[in-house]
């Protein structure tokens, strides 16, 4: 059975270090997000034979990564057979990648089912494009962060420890104000988290104000390609019309120059959200699909 052991800020470079190029835009396997959502969905890791090993559970699913490293990837998968028969577990697989499916597949023949899982494609823009909103394919865009800077006094500075408490109670504000179910509460309690860690975890971020005050914020993490930004976490007032679109724009003048992408995560299949990604015109999208053995 495998060692397997629950994730710590110290872990950072080590995971980091094996993280495979396939994987390296998955906003689900950027460190902060991994480490931030690890006491929700149970994720534990070892490292083996030069191998890391990643078990998660999502929606009450438990999986594993394909394993990372170099070698001999039939003998790590083999490892994976193991553990799953001697924990008396169902071994599927999440967030695989096109390359990393065509493996399984290859090992598992027939006994593996698959299915692309499109609620979870990450999003990809060029930083670029965010940043400027040149384009007619970006007129209406640019038109609601003009009107939002026109009505309103404000200001756009990077999250740092005079203001991250403010940002927190934001927060806090931000989910009083929203109706409650089960996934915002986990997403509070795991934003909660991430301010808490801000510094150790090496998030950036931008608080939005007007007339001096947090009216919005995002912040997220540079990914081990080294040339994209991940952006885990945004919220805005409702009271300030096109608040969002503000953020996003100012947000992305900040990243533009440092990196080519920002990857603005899934869209979880909420109809509303995956009109609003597609809008936006992104390069392209990091498919993902989730195998299992039958």
């Amino acid at each position: 059975m495998l060692d397997l052991q629950h994730l710590k800020t110290e872990h950072k470079a080590l995971i980091e270090k094996y993280i495979p190029v396939a994987s390296r835009q998955m906003c689900d396997f950027s460190f902060g997000n991994l480490y931030c959502w690890s006491a929700k969905e149970h994720t534990e890791f070892c490292e083996k034979d030069s191998f890391l090993f990643l078990r998660s559970t999502f929606n009450g699913v438990t999986s594993y990564a394909f394993p990372w490293g170099s070698g001999d990837i039939e003998k790590a998968l083999n490892e994976i057979v193991r553990d799953a028969e001697e924990r008396d577990a169902d071994l599927s697989f999440y967030c695989v990648s096109e390359e990393e499916l065509k493996f399984l597949l290859q090992f598992f023949k027939e006994k593996l089912v698959f299915k692309e899982q499109r609620d979870y494609f990450d999003y990809i823009y060029l930083s670029e494009n965010l940043a400027s909103l040149k384009g007619r394919k970006f007129h209406s865009k640019k038109n609601h962060v003009n009107s939002f800077c026109k009505k309103n006094n404000y200001t756009i500075e990077e999250i740092d420890d005079s203001n991250i408490k403010e940002c927190l109670d934001f927060s806090h504000k931000w989910f009083l104000e929203n109706e409650s179910t089960q996934t915002l509460e986990a997403e509070r309690q795991v934003i909660d988290l991430a301010f808490k860690k801000y510094n150790q975890l090496g998030f950036y971020g931008a608080g939005l104000k007007v007339d001096g005050k947090i009216v919005g914020f995002c912040f997220g993490e540079p990914m081990v390609d080294g040339e994209t930004f991940c952006i885990h976490f945004e919220k805005a007032s409702k009271d300030f019309s096109n608040a969002y679109a503000a953020l996003n724009k100012l947000f992305a003048e900040k990243l533009s120059g440092k990196y080519r992408y920002i990857n603005r995560e899934d869209d979880a299949g909420v109809e509303g959200l995956r009109k609003a990604k597609l809008s936006y015109q992104p390069e392209f999208l990091v498919k993902k699909y989730y195998a299992k053995v039958i």
